[in-house]
């Protein structure tokens, strides 16, 4: 049976582009406090089911708790897995390059996030 001389070679997904816009739109989507600190309203949980990856997505607002769990868990582990990525190329740099000072990475972000929680609260006062 032919195909209809109309129909598209590649029809696109359009149920994956349509929930690539979504998560795009439900990532930049902030809300702000009562205390003014600027917040992630949609929050992604990924699960893999049968070989396909789902993510289900909650507002933190309404969310239950063990969907919260699972997304800050899951963000977590990027981000570790960021900082290990990061180590290793700085270690391997280090070892292709002895003779220069050796780049240190620091991955304890304690003082970035804090410096980062003070700016916020002093452009908070200044509006």
């Amino acid at each position: 049976m032919a195909a209809a001389p109309f129909a598209p070679r590649h029809s696109p997904d359009i149920v994956g582009l349509l929930a690539e816009d979504l998560a795009r739109a439900w990532r930049e989507e902030y809300r702000w406090d009562a205390e003014g600190r600027r917040y992630r309203a949609k929050h992604a949980v990924r699960v893999t089911q049968g070989g396909v990856q789902y993510a289900f997505w909650a507002d933190i607002d309404t969310a239950p708790r063990s969907h919260i769990l699972k997304a800050f868990g899951q963000r977590r582990r990027q981000v570790v897995g960021d900082c290990y990525q990061l180590k290793t190329d700085a270690d391997h740099y280090n070892y292709d390059h002895p003779a220069e000072e050796q780049i240190q990475i620091v991955l304890d972000f304690t003082h970035d996030v804090e410096e980062l929680q003070q700016l916020d609260k002093k452009g908070e006062e200044a509006a």
